[in-house]
């Protein structure tokens, strides 16, 4: 019996978690239902823009230095259709706003005027609505209407007050069956509106520290029985995300930064916040990942299957050229597996027998989010997916017409182009008795032969002991095999692969599997993101309009870090203080205007703060501190 299941058994039998690596993990049931959640959130939202699966929105930032504070502003959706049925992220246009409070007073003012409306008490709800033709908001509450210029924001008295959004409802991912649940908010509110917000509609935002913003998006964008480490990773990933996106939406006409739903990353509010994933955030407090002064573009998606691929191959620029000119140096495809020398997936023996491997004695080596070691259903996929199914499936779009048409039966598919790396298929061409057509690239290929049949739920083999949902979009496969019919048309095609999302940047289960494995997640993430620092977000010290001090808050697990300083050519002096303790920076210490000093002697294991005061600063220079 693999130890796994013994495990499962074992628990069930005594009603208590499990002990796997040295970790307590959560309880057997809770595992299932955190993981049929994030299965089901994804099928129904998609990947988020986080996770750099929502072309259609953009790139990812990859953000300059930003401000110190880390205050962002989250966009909120209105969640019902205009006919009134539930849809969780229906529109940021709000016909009116429901809001209660759960302690102490609630300051309601109207900012136009500075003017103070309401003093609420707990559980009185305040609604707010807008109308265009007088060009004024309307608050209504039990201390009566008031007519105001707007915007209009809630402001608590008590740090520990959260925000009942009572016109509006979330999933609730933390229980089984994701009930629709009032969702609540840590900080501030504010009702707006900016120049794309519809007419006689408002904005809803929750004005929040990155941080506790953090808690609410780890167990949305991950599953929260991970490995510990593994939800540091993401939380370090979901936090670089908000920081280097802060003025996302505001360029696209709206009063906030960035959004609740999957198109920014996906953020419920308190109700998200398992115990787990506020741990992952309190032990990364203030921690991003940055590449050259910058915090990076920090993709991620649910599995690899041992090899993630490079950014330009996936999300490739310009979109009609494989691979892309967009080659980034930390989001290029790395080997995800514990052997000592990678697979050379060029060979197609070894190609063949890599792809259709599983259930091994040392199911690591292959690939650390493998089906037997983390229970990652999607390691390795089969799907025998019928020729109709891929016929209506060459949509616009989707394919580049060579010659003819597609009107006739398929009669071949053959790979033209492979990525490099993890050797998947990058390009095939499908003929047909009427034409020869290609499809290019992961999305089109995914949706095309990397998609579960539309006709029924397939079993997975060979992970077997699940099913895939009909129509399951998985990922460009690596491997394929026609299935003829007599007279030479295509029955069906067998697609094989592994993983399921883009296969860029951190593997979700990878990170849970790495973290199984004793790294740390400082470690996971240099892993994924290759040539990284892994610290503070870098600020600029030149050009502030403050005082010149600038102040950051960070978690140190292991008290080791260096202090990083880019572009400072004209730099005279950097003064430091690191908990309360007093240095200086010279130039003459500056290499070219870049340096790297050592101050774990001052750096104390857990919270620490920095502070900097810096002289004659040019505008492009940078500090941060990067831990190891």
């Amino acid at each position: 019996m693999k130890l796994r299941a013994f495990l499962t058994i074992f628990s069930i039998l005594l009603g208590s978690s499990v002990i796997l690596s040295g970790q307590v993990a959560v309880p057997i049931e809770e595992d299932r239902i955190l993981e049929e959640e994030f299965i089901r959130s994804r099928s129904a939202n998609g990947d988020s823009h986080a996770s750099g699966n929502r072309p259609d929105l953009g790139a990812v930032l990859q953000g300059s230095s930003v401000r110190a504070d880390g205050v962002i502003r989250v966009g909120i959706n209105y969640s019902y259709t205009t006919t009134g049925t539930y849809s969780e992220f229906a529109s940021l246009n709000h016909p009116s706003v429901r809001i209660a409070h759960t302690e102490g007073s609630v300051y309601i003012a109207d900012r136009s005027t500075g003017t103070l409306l309401a003093i609420a008490q707990p559980g009185e709800i305040y609604e707010v609505s807008y109308t265009s033709s007088t060009m004024s908001y309307t608050v209504t509450g039990p201390a009566g209407t008031f007519n105001v210029g707007g915007p209009v924001r809630f402001r608590p008295e008590l740090p520990n007050s959260q925000f009942r959004i009572e016109s509006i409802r979330r999933s609730n991912p933390l229980v089984a069956g994701s009930p629709q649940t009032i969702p609540l908010y840590r900080g501030a509110i504010e009702v707006s509106r900016g120049i794309a917000t519809a007419a006689d509609r408002v904005n809803l935002f929750n004005r929040i520290r990155v941080d506790p913003y953090v808690r609410g998006v780890v167990a949305n964008e991950s599953i929260a029985s991970f490995h510990i480490e593994g939800l540091k990773a993401q939380a370090t990933a979901a936090r670089g995300y908000a920081l280097a996106n802060i003025g996302n939406y505001i360029a696209r006409g709206y009063p906030f930064d960035i959004v609740d739903s999957s198109a920014s990353q996906v953020y419920r509010g308190v109700i998200s916040e398992h115990v787990r994933a506020v741990q992952a955030t309190d032990e990364t407090v203030g921690v991003v990942a940055s590449y050259q002064g910058q915090i990076i573009s920090a993709l991620y998606s649910s599995s690899f299957g041992g090899y993630s691929d490079s950014i330009h191959w996936i999300f490739n620029l310009p979109t009609g050229q494989l691979p892309g000119t967009n080659v980034t140096p930390y989001l290029t495809g790395i080997f995800d597996g514990s052997m000592a020398t990678p697979p050379d997936l060029t060979d197609p023996a070894v190609r063949q027998t890599f792809w259709t491997t599983t259930n091994t004695p040392n199911e690591r080596d292959f690939a650390y989010d493998m089906c037997g070691y983390v229970g990652n259903r999607f390691a390795r996929w089969r799907l025998t997916i019928p020729a109709a199914d891929i016929k209506a499936r060459l949509t616009p779009g989707r394919f580049v017409v060579i010659s003819g048409d597609i009107t006739g039966d398929i009669t071949g598919v053959e790979v033209l182009q492979r990525m490099t790396g993890s050797n998947r298929i990058a390009r095939v061409q499908i003929t047909l008795t009427t034409g020869v057509v290609e499809v290019r690239g992961w999305d089109n290929l995914r949706n095309v032969i990397g998609r579960s049949p539309s006709a029924s739920t397939t079993p997975t083999a060979p992970c077997t002991g699940t099913a895939i949902a009909a129509s399951f979009t998985l990922t460009n496969p690596a491997l394929i095999e026609a299935v003829m019919n007599p007279n030479n048309t295509l029955n069906s095609l067998i697609s094989t692969g592994g993983g399921w999302g883009h296969n860029v940047g951190m593997s979700q289960y990878g990170a849970h599997g790495r973290g199984l494995a004793g790294q740390t997640y400082l470690q996971i993430l240099r892993a994924y993101y290759q040539g990284v620092d892994v610290g503070t977000s870098p600020v600029s010290l030149g050009g502030s309009s403050r005082s010149g001090e600038i102040e950051q808050s960070f978690y140190a697990p292991d008290a080791k870090g260096e202090l990083v300083i880019r572009g400072a050519g004209s730099l005279q002096r950097l003064d430091v203080q690191i908990n309360g303790r007093d240095f200086a920076v010279e130039a003459k210490n500056l290499s070219r205007g870049a340096g790297r000093i050592d101050i774990s002697s001052y750096l104390v294991p857990g919270l620490n703060t920095v502070r900097y005061n810096a002289t004659r600063t040019p505008r492009t220079a940078t500090v941060n501190v990067s831990l190891y």
